[in-house]
């Protein structure tokens, strides 16, 4: 098949889930034989407007970022124009969407359109952006999330199937959209087992990270905003640093909350034992999670999926993660005590100790864990179970497609 991926972000740097998701999507339909194609936004660091990842192009589209108005318009307009370059030379037999904007560009299409909903646009940007003081401020954060809803709803209409990560998007994509549940295929996030493994001498990883055998360090890496939970994680950081020996946390990612979050650290006198570490590349991410005790997931809310989840399970990393969006329908097959009780400081400081306590009253029950998560992993989670599933998913829309024009 021949195969457009359509979307905001790039498959070319991996900065978060959505580039993730797209990145391993169109690298594994390619590894199956499919001629694949991105259709995406111009990056504010790079204006270049094609770029290739092994023999997948990449076609960018730039955009006016002076205000939300001109945004909008300017996506529609260039997207649009930068499909007719790419259909010149790539017509597809299925379109694959996953961010709503520059799908909503692409007009009728002659190819069946698949969305990828990884969380309601409205929502993404109504935990990323809150509501200016004044009623101008509050009128147009209201608008802006109205826009959002309505862009995503038309290109959901226009879909023949929407493919979600998680039971809990499913719920949310019927609730907000009036979808019915048949048009909906659930598809697992994953994880490339060969990159993120155990490791065999984690004193070493640990030495090369600037870490120490005897310390109990927990891992977590987030963007910077407010839905991660951060905030309260550095406060349960304060309740447990007396009772947990060599504690050390390391904040991975970046985002808007960087400086707030360091001046919460340092009121609270925690410069020596949690650590801000910036973006962390591939490449380091994991020894990363190999080196901690604990992978720490404080969401709040909206966890469509938690991909970093799958990624520490299967790097030999037990999880401790609340109970909001996808998280409890990986740790629940598990282990119910991977589930912090809340979502507040109290909860997740009460969730570590106890798995601390735990790992040093039974040294096995942490390797216990491990082999465990691993092994969910490797039969649930892996983006070559969910890259054959989605192609199973096109190959239908484009038969039934073609059926609906004889």
């Amino acid at each position: 098949m021949n195969i457009v991926l359509v979307a905001e972000v790039s498959i070319v740097q991996v900065i978060g889930g959505a580039e993730r998701v797209l990145r391993e999507q169109a690298l594994g339909l390619a590894s199956r034989g499919h001629a694949v194609r991105v259709l995406t936004r111009m990056r504010t660091d790079d204006d270049t407007m094609f770029q290739k990842v092994g023999e997948i192009a990449e076609t960018r589209y730039a955009v006016d970022r002076c205000n939300a108005i001109r945004f909008f318009l300017s996506s529609l307009h260039n997207a649009k124009q930068a499909w007719k370059l790419l259909i010149g030379r790539h017509l597809p037999d299925v379109i694959v969407i996953h961010q709503s904007l520059p799908g909503l560009a692409l007009g009728v299409s002659t190819a069946p359109i698949i969305y990828v909903c990884l969380s309601l646009a409205h929502e993404e940007f109504e935990s990323r952006n809150k509501p200016s003081t004044g009623l101008m401020g509050r009128t147009a954060h209201a608008i802006s999330s109205l826009v959002r809803r309505w862009t995503e709803r038309a290109v959901i209409r226009r879909a023949r199937r929407i493919v979600v990560l998680s039971d809990f998007m499913r719920r949310r994509v019927i609730d907000y959209h009036g979808v019915s549940a048949d048009r909906i295929d659930l598809i697992p996030g994953g994880v490339d087992t060969a990159i993120f493994s155990p490791t065999s001498d984690r004193r070493a990883v640990r030495s090369a990270l600037g870490l120490t055998e005897q310390e109990f360090v927990l891992f977590t890496v987030r963007n910077l905003v407010p839905r991660m939970g951060l905030a309260e994680l550095i406060q349960a950081m304060a309740r447990l640093r007396g009772d947990i020996p060599g504690l050390r946390l390391l904040i991975g990612g970046s985002g808007v909350l960087r400086s707030e979050l360091e001046g919460r650290v340092k009121a609270l006198g925690l410069d020596d034992c949690v650590r801000f570490l910036g973006f962390v590349p591939e490449a380091l991410l994991p020894d990363y999670y190999r080196a901690a005790d604990l992978f720490v997931l404080p969401t709040a809310e909206l966890e469509g999926f938690g991909l970093v989840t799958v990624e520490a399970l299967a790097s030999g990393t037990p999880v401790l993660g609340t109970s909001v969006g996808a998280t409890d329908e990986i740790l629940d097959k598990l282990d119910s005590s991977l589930l912090a009780a809340g979502t507040d400081a109290e909860s997740l400081a009460a969730g570590i100790a106890a798995l601390y306590r735990r790992f040093m009253a039974d040294p096995a029950a942490r390797a216990r864990l491990s082999t465990e998560g691993r092994a969910l992993v490797l039969r649930d989670y892996t983006w070559a179970r969910h890259c054959e599933q989605l192609e199973a998913v096109l190959a239908e829309a484009r038969g039934l497609h073609a059926e609906s024009f004889r």
